[in-house]
């Protein structure tokens, strides 16, 4: 029953911005980002930093501009499970390298105090589906309407919330995304205790159009997948609006590592 309101209550919230009103935008992306208690201060920093690289990359700011309207929105959002509250950056609109610089330059401070410590946000389980509900929420909630829509999920483990009290599990979370058709992406931050988390990734979490897996080996190779699942996010002519005859469908295969 509890996940029955809780698909219906996300399924409410569609629709509830005003489309006739709407900016269109090539892409709408969430960039979820794992803050669960595994992640650690240096861990989240590298993640930061390796988004922050990308978006300031030659190459990701000439994909945003390569696409028909030459515009994207993007927002960084911060994931645990259900009980922790979730922090998000709020929409950029990106169309100029000196708007990909601005928001570079905001993912560098994002949750991070003065001195350089972490700000509050952090911790609690791999609330993986609680994450792309979140998620799901800010696509349907801001002023953009996109010819994609794509949720960017990184982390470093797999879903520990079993208590379906506390909200959605990915399994639900994958449904909701697929009916809507929102793709899920996935990059799976290799460790020592889930050595094989993109097999996991790639059976439990990514969805719709196009979903594929990028995989990071460790933390400190995080700035180079990001930077490869940017280029193939933004890059990608995967959707349209419907009744946009001038884009062209593919279907692209999932990565293999």
């Amino acid at each position: 029953m509890m996940i029955a309101r809780l698909l219906f209550a996300i399924c409410l919230s569609i629709g509830l911005v005003n489309t006739a009103s709407a900016e269109e935008v090539d892409l709408e992306l969430v960039l979820a980002m794992d803050a669960s208690g595994s992640i650690s201060e240096k861990d989240y920093i590298l993640q930061l930093e390796g988004t922050a690289a990308a978006f300031r990359d030659p190459e990701i700011q000439a994909a945003i501009a390569s696409g028909p309207l030459g515009r994207i929105a993007v927002i960084i959002l911060l994931w645990s499970d259900a009980s922790f509250e979730k922090v998000d950056t709020g929409w950029f609109l990106l169309d100029s390298p000196q708007s990909a610089n601005i928001f570079a330059t905001s993912i560098l401070r994002f949750q991070v105090n003065e001195d350089g410590s972490i700000a509050g946000g952090i911790g609690g389980g791999t609330g993986i589906g609680a994450g792309v509900g979140a998620a799901l929420n800010l696509l349907n909630g801001n002023k953009y309407k996109g010819l994609r829509r794509v949720i960017d999920i990184s982390g470093d483990g797999i879903e520990t919330e079993f208590d379906f009290s506390k909200g959605l599990m990915i399994r639900d979370a994958r449904i909701i995304a697929d009916r809507e058709k929102v793709t899920i992406n996935g990059l799976p931050i290799l460790n020592e205790n889930f050595p094989n988390l993109d097999r996991y990734y790639r059976k439990e979490v990514i969805v719709g159009p196009g979903a594929f897996v990028e995989v990071a080996d460790g933390f400190k190779d995080f700035g180079r997948a990001i930077k490869q699942k940017l280029l193939r996010e933004i890059s990608s002519n995967l959707a349209s609006l419907p009744g946009n005859k001038n884009q062209q469908y593919a279907r692209a295969a999932v990565h293999s590592r």
